[in-house]
């Protein structure tokens, strides 16, 4: 299994065949968010996440980047890894916590409302 670094994403790849993709923008010099984590279904999600998070934290604190969450694994793996927390921008939402953003309910309005 290899990882490929292109910019703006990094691939897993083994076999010719893409297992997993991690998408991310570089606003500036400075700033990233990471966007999107996509894994082929057929595959275990969270080690081939992992290891894309884990390769994505090692490229942003090399760049001295602060990094803005928008996929929601990436938030869960953060919140269980409080050591690599350092990269995140100080206006990131919470990942843990009362302050941390969580699901809306879902209300669907009938005619009688």
């Amino acid at each position: 299994m290899t990882i490929t670094e292109q910019p703006g994403q990094l691939q897993l790849v083994q076999d010719e065949q893409l297992l997993a993709r991690l998408h991310y923008l570089c606003l500036s010099d400075r700033s990233w968010v990471l966007e999107q984590i996509f894994v082929r279904p057929s595959q275990s999600a969270t080690t081939l996440a992992d290891q894309l998070i884990k390769r994505f934290t090692e490229l942003a604190t090399a760049q001295s980047v602060t990094v803005n969450l928008l996929d929601p694994y990436a938030k869960r793996y953060f919140s269980h890894h409080p050591a690599d927390q350092a990269i995140l921008a100080a206006n990131q939402l919470p990942v843990t916590g009362d302050a941390a953003v969580k699901p809306v309910a879902l209300h669907l309005h009938t005619e009688e409302e």
